[in-house]
């Protein structure tokens, strides 16, 4: 059975159909308008109302704030309606594998405020989970991997690389980073301005 993949942690969001042999057909979607007016246009694409799927995946960031829910609230409805698990991963897990050879990758994305996401691997396996670096501490980091990639301009990272949903399809069904239950979030690495 076909799996779907979703990632839309970053400025290019996808969609993917397929498992971890195949990949069916792959959807990428940028530009002006956000992933809420595109990823159902996708989707349909996809053949979404005629495809009985075994599960979906979703790259639950660090990252786009609205881009991550807009796909979680799509993930978990499809879901619901087809009887299907949802299981989430860090994002930067796709970009991990498209560099599974790099001894020390480090994926960086900013997280505004004047500060940084991190997430370091080693050799495609999660070395440090995501975490949060302001300017210094980027800089440090950065003299620490072997290769720094981000989706966006970042001060010292010169290659762009994003993640993508068909990387998330392929991933190991076995790493402990599977987040497998029932209400999803996406990764929070600081608290929020606004108390509750």
């Amino acid at each position: 059975m076909l799996e779907l993949a979703i990632e839309t942690s970053t400025s290019r969001g996808s969609l993917a159909l397929g498992n971890r042999s195949v990949v069916v057909r792959e959807i990428i979607f940028e530009g002006k308008q956000q992933h809420s007016s595109q990823i159902f246009n996708a989707l349909m694409q996809l053949g979404l109302p005629r495809l009985a799927l075994a599960r979906i995946i979703i790259g639950i960031g660090p990252g786009s704030f609205s881009g991550i829910r807009v796909a979680l609230a799509a993930a978990q409805a499809i879901a619901l309606v087809q009887r299907v698990p949802v299981h989430g991963i860090c994002s930067a897990f796709s970009i991990a594998a498209q560099h599974s050879e790099v001894t020390r990758l480090g994926v960086f994305a900013d997280a505004r405020r004047g500060e940084f996401y991190g997430t370091i691997f080693n050799r495609g396996k999660m070395e440090k989970e995501s975490f949060i670096l302001t300017r210094d501490e980027l800089e440090a980091e950065l003299g620490k991997v072997t290769l720094a990639v981000s989706a966006e301009a970042i001060p010292g990272v010169s290659q762009r690389t994003y993640p993508r949903a068909r990387d998330l399809l392929l991933l190991p069904p076995d790493l402990p980073q599977w987040v497998r239950h029932r209400e999803l979030e996406p990764i929070y690495l600081r608290e929020p301005m606004v108390a509750a």
